[in-house]
């Protein structure tokens, strides 16, 4: 399981060091793309093939499934992690997130997200907990 929040920055050559927790949980492969809220989500192969072979289930006459799947495909990119536990992210993810230098990879259970600090920050400042948490308990009823 993916927990924890840290805030590490991208290199110049936009590597980003994956937490030791979160390596200890991952191959040697790691597959990430745009996600919801303006961040990315990465997953460990075995989920992101899960996640695939769900969405892939979703009738394609419903034109919200299809963009959805088109969106999370076609934006994803098999990252490596390296010798020092980085993953290079691609110029494209950077700059459709708009992250600059310094992010947060948060875990969310299943996959980790990576967002820019300040669009974090931003997002975290105007979500109210409380309200979440009384739609998410409507939700599971």
């Amino acid at each position: 399981m993916f927990i924890g929040e840290y805030r590490h920055n991208l290199d110049a050559k936009n590597r980003l060091i994956i937490p030791s927790k979160f390596r200890e949980q991952l191959s040697t492969t790691v597959y990430v793309t745009e996600w919801m809220e303006g961040c990315l989500a990465a997953f460990p192969e075995d989920q992101w093939n899960k996640m695939i072979e769900e969405y892939s289930s979703l009738p394609i006459t419903d034109a919200h499934a299809r963009a959805f799947l088109r969106q999370i495909t076609g934006k994803a990119e098999e990252c490596s992690i390296d010798g020092q536990g980085r993953i290079l992210l691609p110029q494209f993810l950077i700059a459709d997130t708009g992250m600059k230098k310094a992010c947060v990879i948060l875990g969310t259970a299943k996959h980790f997200e990576i967002w820019s600090e300040d669009k974090y920050d931003a997002y975290n400042s105007e979500m109210n907990l409380e309200e979440s948490a009384a739609k998410v308990t409507e939700i599971l009823k």
